[in-house]
């Protein structure tokens, strides 16, 4: 069992899955394909507030293990920013890359730890999969990690963009794929390699997903 797997990030997982489960009916389909050890990526959609504490509650308890979320560094003030120190989630600067992310990233991975990121950097205004950023295929390609997609359906009816106050009751769906690896196409240039695997990537996501979600990656 991970050292990580502590009494406090046990009952930050339960709390999240309360949470999520006062609010909506949640269903969880998948956990049986979670690598129980070894360096991952996990990757999901991203359509409401709700999504770190449905991946990361559910996950947490599947892998017995802290996952390391990606998150905007604007989150990191107050008492919001201590709770998210203290869970390990990694500070990312918006609008560009950000090497400090990427090291203590890759030191997660390279001591075999699991890293949670969503591709789309935020969230979707209308539900649909954005484009990604290139940031989890440029990680993925360099490690050579397993990669274990998650699709999300529903948790932007259950709290939407913009809205206080959740709509009780509304059914949501996460969706656990299988792990799997990539290898980028040496016969491509750099930077088309990066976006072959960029968009293999959300094609992973896309297929867990309700359809209203998939965009231009189904």
């Amino acid at each position: 069992m991970s050292a990580e797997w502590t009494l406090y990030t046990r009952l930050v997982a339960a709390g999240a899955r309360v949470l999520v489960s006062a609010l909506g009916r949640v269903t969880v389909e998948g956990l049986e394909d979670v690598p129980s050890s070894g360096p991952l990526v996990i990757v999901a959609n991203h359509i409401s507030n709700l999504d770190p504490p449905l991946v990361g509650g559910w996950l947490a308890r599947a892998l017995r293990r802290r996952p390391r979320f990606l998150a905007k560094s604007a989150l990191f003030v107050g008492p919001i920013g201590w709770f998210l120190r203290s869970n390990g989630v990694i500070p990312v600067k918006a609008g560009g890359s950000d090497v400090d992310a990427y090291r203590v990233a890759k030191a997660a991975l390279d001591g075999g730890g699991v890293v949670i990121i969503f591709p789309e950097g935020t969230r979707s205004k209308d539900g649909v999969l954005q484009e990604p950023l290139p940031g989890v295929a440029l990680l993925a390609t360099r490690l050579g990690v397993p990669i274990l997609p998650i699709g999300v359906s529903n948790t932007d009816t259950l709290l939407g963009r913009g809205k206080r106050l959740p709509r009780f009751g509304t059914r949501v769906t996460m969706r656990v794929g299988k792990p799997f690896t990539i290898t980028p196409d040496a016969t491509l240039s750099r930077r088309a390699a990066l976006t072959a695997t960029s968009d293999q990537i959300m094609r992973s996501i896309a297929t867990l997903l309700d359809e209203r979600h998939r965009g231009r990656f189904a």
